[in-house]
């Protein structure tokens, strides 16, 4: 495995960095200042950092009324209780009104390890990304995820950031970056495309060398933007490959798989296989027991591929 950093601190420190450049951007967190990061920013601007306590729900109402006042507010905490807890607030007062508030899921998939299965976040993509006006965007590494961060700060309107608890430092080629609404292509391959977000992109990279060792053909769509998807790299893919497979540390349903699914069965149809949750919920275990245990391994992904071809 790539070795991972903590995203905690791209996360304060990109955040003490719009607040440097934009003094209408606030922070707001619910008592885990020191998990999300956003304790770089409390200290640099006291006067901009909110802490409402565990109270997820009153997070996210303040965080839209900050944002009625023309303010840009991130409001962050474990990713299950803003897209469970929190979620009539952020359907009501953040979707619906079209709020400019950037809700961040910290600790998300796989990443929260050890802090119990109910706080493992593997619904949160299908949550957030069946809201209307809702974008919503998974960083793969830590670049990726300063990216993210200082392009949602630019654009108006909600957005849903998935953060992992850790990330590989940097993934990609330096003249990659980061656009909403934009996958990315790596590879060529004939054979199958494979697709994945979020921390399972570290995974499907490695596993392309694998596969041609093996003599398949293979590409890789990664995509930081969920919502808005970039469909026309997905039905480019589907016409060109043979099959499908998407790889994610969440449920298939809903999540990248289902969405994926839904796509090319309405555009372009080709068979998809799923590597993800299977309607379970998450272990109380590390996370690379996790991801080997539900099968977002470099050994099952070449699995999966011989079967479908």
């Amino acid at each position: 495995m790539n070795k991972l950093l903590a995203s905690s601190d791209t996360y304060g420190n990109t955040l003490v960095e719009l607040g440097k450049a934009n003094p209408d951007i606030f922070v707001v967190d619910a008592d885990l200042m020191k998990a999300s990061g956003s304790r770089a920013f409390k200290d640099a601007y006291p006067d901009r950092h909110i802490n409402v306590g565990v109270a997820e729900q009153n997070l996210v109402s303040l965080a839209a009324g900050l944002a009625s006042m023309g303010r840009i507010p991130f409001a962050s905490t474990m990713a299950n209780f803003m897209s469970q807890r929190a979620c009539d607030q952020v359907t009501i007062s953040a979707a619906y009104n079209k709020f400019n508030v950037k809700l961040v899921g910290s600790f998300a998939g796989f990443s929260q390890e050890k802090n119990g299965g109910t706080h493992i976040g593997v619904l949160d993509i299908a949550v957030m990304r069946c809201l209307p006006n809702m974008i919503v965007l998974a960083a793969s590494d830590q670049r990726e995820l300063k990216e993210i961060l200082l392009a949602s700060a630019q654009m108006e309107g909600p957005v849903y950031i998935r953060m992992a608890r850790y990330l590989p430092k940097d993934l990609f080629t330096k003249d990659y970056s980061f656009k909403i609404g934009k996958g990315y292509q790596i590879g060529d391959g004939s054979d199958i495309t494979i697709i994945s977000t979020g921390i399972a992109s570290m995974v499907v990279l490695d596993s392309l060398e694998r596969l041609k060792k093996d003599g398949i053909s293979a590409r890789m769509i990664h995509l930081p933007s969920l919502k808005p998807v970039d469909r026309e790299l997905i039905k480019k893919c589907a016409r060109e490959t043979k099959a499908i497979i998407t790889v994610e540390d969440h449920s298939i349903y809903g999540g990248l798989g289902g969405m994926v699914s839904e796509l090319t069965a309405q555009e372009n149809p080709t068979r998809v296989a799923r590597i993800g949750m299977e309607d379970v919920f998450g272990l109380t275990a590390p996370l690379d027991f996790q991801l080997k245990h539900f099968g977002i391994s470099v050994e099952n992904v070449g699995k999966k591929a011989k079967e479908l071809l």
